[in-house]
């Protein structure tokens, strides 16, 4: 019988199916045939009858680019730019100012700041006499805070938050007296030094066995210890050498001014009351004097002035020429009588050029200073003076405990020497004397006499380096006062600018 054409269909359908599942139990390595350039031919052309999809139709590109629109953001208001406060600062308006632990001179000093500086300030103590500052962006310190001191910046005292101050340092028991205690040396000298370190420099306070050296203040010019010993009269100049009379007391409590607003004012010396202070201080003369310019003929005979400091421009031609100057500061200076307790004042008669008053402890009518051509006296309630010595050379009087002499600082030639001068017979001493062929000449200066007036502490620069030595009052026997371990905690400047370095006191 003839099979059917469905029978033999399902029958090849099975077949189809058997072999695809007898041909997944492994899977051969597939291999690529190429097409002959026909087959493509056929392939690229669809059979007869079969319906081609179309693919999509591209959108043609815009005429022109589109405008992209953002989003929109949410509207917020444009802040309006802060100003930077101001920080409070106080600017240092004297030469030198301690920087303290805490609100007063009791305090340990830490720092010292000077001129010009400027401190940040955090804080005003509960007196309202102490500025708490930031001397290192971290730790505090405190300085006073007195106009003549220091100017406030980008505050008022009223707008400073008020500090409360550290505990003070507990104060030191009274060392038990022994001869060790009482500064006496194994040579028999006996007392204490008050000096200043140099002309600006720091106020020291040491025993002459070298034991017990402090500190009490600085920016400190030409300090002198008051008759009863307990303060120091000194002054300070600003960055425009004016300047401001001050006292302190021997253990560095009570500084206070007691004059201000005085042109360059020196050397400080103490009525034998201890009630007033005469002083030096520049009053009139030519002060920073302009260049001038002259032109002269070669026929003139031209001469230069002889108080010229420089020559700034020189030009001559066969006719003449010009020359350029400018002259020499001459300053003029004068003398000022102080009350201490109050501050009134009133200048005295003096020469044009009167330097370093010095007032007799033993008569209150006579101050003795340095004038135009040597030692002038000044007689104080005749308001008379006169010329005691004719040597324009002689300077810096001081005189002994007894009044009847001075210890002078003398101008030999090129350097600087140690004389003394009977004031009633008129003997004059030279105490120092370097070797001839010394080169150079070292300087002995600015003397100071010891309290029972048979020695002479001053400061020589011999071992080239300035240093306190100390002599006999006849000029023998001098050496060192410190050693060497001692010396060196200090460093001295002696610059002959009339300074008043030492004091020797009980």
């Amino acid at each position: 019988m003839k099979p059917k054409p469905l029978t033999i269909t399902i029958l090849l359908i099975m077949t189809v199916v058997l072999a695809a599942c007898s041909s997944s139990q492994s899977t051969p390595t597939p291999t690529i045939v190429p097409l002959s350039q026909a087959d493509r031919e056929a392939v690229s052309q669809p059979a007869s009858g079969v319906k081609v999809l179309s693919t999509a139709t591209p959108i043609p590109p815009p005429s022109t680019t589109p405008t992209l629109t953002p989003f929109p953001l949410p509207e917020t208001a444009t802040p309006e730019p802060t100003a930077t406060p101001l920080r409070p600062r106080a600017q240092v308006i004297i030469a030198g100012l301690n920087v303290r632990q805490g609100p007063g001179s009791n305090y340990p000093v830490i720092d010292t700041v000077s001129t010009g500086d400027e401190l940040k300030v955090t804080g005003i103590s509960p007196a309202g006499d102490w500025l708490q500052v930031v001397i290192d962006e971290v730790n505090p310190g405190w300085v006073a805070g007195s106009p003549d001191y220091v100017h406030l910046l980008a505050v008022t005292r009223d707008e400073l938050p008020i500090v409360e101050p550290p505990l003070p340092p507990a104060p030191v028991a009274a060392p038990v007296t022994t001869a060790a205690s009482t500064g006496r040396t194994a040579a028999g000298l006996a007392g204490r030094l008050v000096f200043m370190t140099g002309s600006g420099g720091e106020l020291v306070v040491i025993n002459v066995d070298g034991s017990r050296l402090r500190r009490l203040a600085s920016g400190v010019i030409d300090p002198v210890v008051s008759p009863d010993g307990r303060q120091v009269a000194f002054v300070r100049w600003d960055g425009a050498k004016i300047g401001t009379l001050y006292t302190i007391n021997l253990d560095g409590s009570g500084e206070r001014a007691i004059l201000g607003d005085i042109a360059r004012p020196k050397s400080p010396t103490w009525s034998p009351d201890g009630q007033q202070i005469v002083i030096s201080f520049q009053h009139g003369g030519l002060v920073n004097p302009p260049e001038v310019c002259k032109e002269f003929d070669a026929d003139d005979g031209f001469r230069l002035p002889t108080d010229i400091g420089e020559i700034t421009k020189f030009r001559i031609g066969p006719t003449g020429g010009e020359v350029c100057y400018i002259r020499l500061e001459d300053l003029k200076w004068d003398l000022r009588q102080i009350e201490v307790a109050t501050g009134e004042f009133e200048d005295l008669p003096a020469d044009d050029y009167s330097f370093n008053p010095a007032w007799d402890p033993s008569n209150p009518w006579r101050v003795i200073y340095d004038g135009a051509k040597g030692l002038v006296q000044l007689d104080l309630t005749q308001a008379t003076r006169w010329a005691i010595t004719e040597d324009l050379r002689d300077t810096g009087p001081v005189f002994s405990p007894d009044g009847r002499s001075l210890a002078l600082t003398y101008k030999q030639h090129d350097h600087w020497e140690t004389y003394t001068l009977d004031l009633e017979t008129g003997t004059r001493r030279r105490l120092t004397k370097p070797p001839i062929l010394a080169d150079p000449q070292y300087n002995s200066a600015a003397p100071a006499w010891s309290p029972d007036g048979t020695y002479l502490a001053f400061v020589t620069d011999r071992t080239g380096q300035w240093e306190i030595w100390v002599m006999n009052a006849d000029g023998s026997n001098q050496h060192p006062l410190f050693s060497p371990e001692v010396q060196a905690q200090f460093s001295l400047d002696y610059r002959g600018v009339n300074e008043r370095m030492l004091n020797w006191i009980e």
